[in-house]
């Protein structure tokens, strides 16, 4: 095999079997939450001999690559007989009557853990087990389906077969990216006073694995500075990737224009700009989701092709570039931008994608946060925007939004978000000229 490609089962069925619409909704860290503890409530329940949380690991090789897929089963449970099964639990808001057999991600995934658990045991079958658990109630389905070991090889075939184009492409990039990075040159003919030792003791700091913090004075050339030393310790192995974090967009298009720079001097570098939702968003009016916007109507059914387009034909991927592509194959270009980012080398975004617990990247794993360097521009902002992300703050307008908005969808949310509009307008109400205003207890 010429090339390993290491990707957990996870990431591995989500690309293959991901489908269907970007449905609204609100979301949180609760769900996250709720789903721990239904996971714990469950595996509580398992007798003497049943195992919770069991890590796997296999290779599967298919046509030059060898695939290291691993992951944790949520449950391996073990009858009075000898015979195993495999269980998966997802958690849901959703009605369980609705489940009929279960989405199909979801059985990829246990069929994926029954296969390492089938191989690792020689086994000639297995059961899986894919519970459902309504977070608000409790109830649990689950559904049930017994698979030969031959059945489970050609699934794990197809499922590899799928996502192999993906992966190829993938390849060819790092090899070509790898190459370029080792010969890389510094763009300029020479250092600025001051430059050499700055982007030293980055790169220093990027090998030791340690914080470094630096004042450096305005026309140093601090954006250079900082990503050419980061990117020399890339191709020597010190890191997989990089985020420059900002907190204005001149400096994030100062990024652009530095890496810009390196590309036309022969870096191959998959390079990503985040932009705001409201200022990438295709919409001009109407709810995001599927019944107002067909750019999310289907979105996971058109973003691998669109993805494969994207990272084949692009290295710097600007907002301009994201909407060329988010026209072509009809997907939401905010969206496609987030997922873009998960396989691009470098990326250039606000503060908020690392920082900001609603907004962050949730999908980044521990094992790749190990390995990216953050760069973070004008780091003293972010003791103002700290105070932001971790404050609570609650506006008028979205609640009278939401109440014309959802008058006719969803008549209980209208209502619900009516009576906090009218709380607002009686707060108003009893507040100075200035707008200030304020109460000894807190509103039912």
């Amino acid at each position: 095999m010429s090339s390993t490609v290491a990707l957990s089962v996870r990431t591995l069925v989500e690309y293959v079997f991901r489908s269907g619409s970007i449905e609204p909704g609100f979301h949180g860290t609760g769900a996250m939450v709720e789903g721990t503890r239904i996971h714990q409530k469950i595996q509580k329940q398992y007798k003497e001999g049943d195992r919770k949380e069991v890590y796997l690991k296999t290779e599967i090789p298919y046509g030059n690559l060898l695939y290291v897929v691993d992951g944790r089963c949520d449950g391996l449970l073990v009858s009075e007989d000898g015979s195993f099964t495999v269980e998966e639990i997802k958690s849901t808001s959703g009605l369980l009557d609705l489940l009929d057999e279960g989405h199909e991600v979801h059985w990829a995934q246990a069929l994926m853990y029954a296969y390492m658990v089938a191989l690792e045991q020689e086994l000639s079958s297995i059961q899986v087990k894919l519970t459902y658990v309504h977070r608000a109630t409790d109830e649990q389905k689950s559904l049930y389906r017994t698979l030969s070991f031959e059945e489970l090889i050609s699934f794990v075939n197809d499922t590899v077969a799928r996502y192999a184009p993906y992966a190829e492409m993938m390849v060819r990039h790092d090899a070509k990216k790898e190459q370029s990075l080792r010969e890389l040159s510094f763009p300029f003919s020479s250092y600025r006073k001051g430059q050499r030792h700055f982007a030293g003791a980055v790169y220093k700091s990027v090998v030791e694995k340690v914080s470094l913090f630096a004042q450096a004075p305005t026309g140093i050339g601090k954006t250079m500075s900082t990503l050419f030393p980061v990117l020399k310790a890339m191709g020597e192995g010190q890191a997989k990737g990089l985020f420059y974090l900002t907190a204005k967009t001149v400096t994030r298009f100062a990024a652009q224009e530095a890496i810009s720079l390196l590309l036309t001097q022969g870096l191959q570098l998959h390079v990503i700009t985040l932009t705001a939702k409201e200022k990438a968003c295709f919409r001009e009016e109407g709810i995001c989701g599927k019944d107002s916007c067909p750019y999310t109507d289907g979105y996971y059914d058109r973003i691998n092709e669109a993805l494969m387009d994207l990272l084949e034909h692009e290295t710097l991927m600007s907002r301009d570039t994201l909407a060329l592509y988010a026209h072509k194959h009809k997907v939401c270009p905010f969206e496609f931008s987030l997922d873009a980012a998960y396989a691009c080398d470098a990326v250039i975004c606000d503060y908020n994608y690392i920082y900001d617990p609603r907004i962050s990247l949730k999908r980044l794993t521990e094992e790749r946060k190990r390995e990216t360097v953050l760069l973070v521009d004008e780091a003293h902002n972010l003791v103002d925007r700290g105070r932001e992300m971790f404050s609570a703050s609650l506006l008028k307008a979205p609640f009278l939004e939401i109440q014309r908005q959802y008058k006719e969808m969803n008549r209980n949310l209208s209502t619900a978000a009516k009576s906090v509009n009218a709380f607002f307008i009686s707060l108003r109400k009893i507040c100075n000229e200035e707008g200030q205003g304020q109460w000894d207890s807190f509103p039912e």
